[in-house]
């Protein structure tokens, strides 16, 4: 009887322990996924100049966890980049559909590439 008993007991702790899982509902997958985009640290605006005499607004900025930055090339609209990686100095490199921004000089200069794959040095 008490050898019965103990394996009584012996297996429901043991099934007590068990973890149960739930399923995970489609709702709470996506709730999972959702990264904040708050904006936050936006630097002042730089005025960079290539050698035709071009100017470029730069803005770099915080975009939840990751850097990002703004530019806007003469009067085309204003587009934002991400940053996918970084050059042999470190400096990261921001892209987006239409181009691809290197920061050089600790954000003081850069390298814009287009489509293209035109390429042209502000400073």
């Amino acid at each position: 009887m008490m050898k019965n008993l103990s394996i009584a007991l012996f297996a429901l702790l043991f099934l007590s322990s068990c973890n149960k899982t739930e399923p995970v509902s489609a709702a709470s997958e996506d709730a999972n996924r959702i990264v904040p985009t708050e904006i936050s640290q936006v630097q002042e605006p730089q005025q960079l100049q290539n050698s035709k005499g071009e100017v470029l607004q730069v803005t770099y900025f915080a975009e939840g966890d990751e850097v990002a930055v703004k530019i806007k090339k003469g009067g085309e609209a204003e587009q934002k980049l991400t940053a996918k990686t970084s050059n042999s100095a470190g400096n990261p490199i921001f892209t987006n559909d239409n181009y691809m921004w290197e920061m050089t000089q600790e954000g003081k200069a850069g390298k814009l590439s287009g489509k293209e794959g035109n390429s042209d040095e502000y400073r």
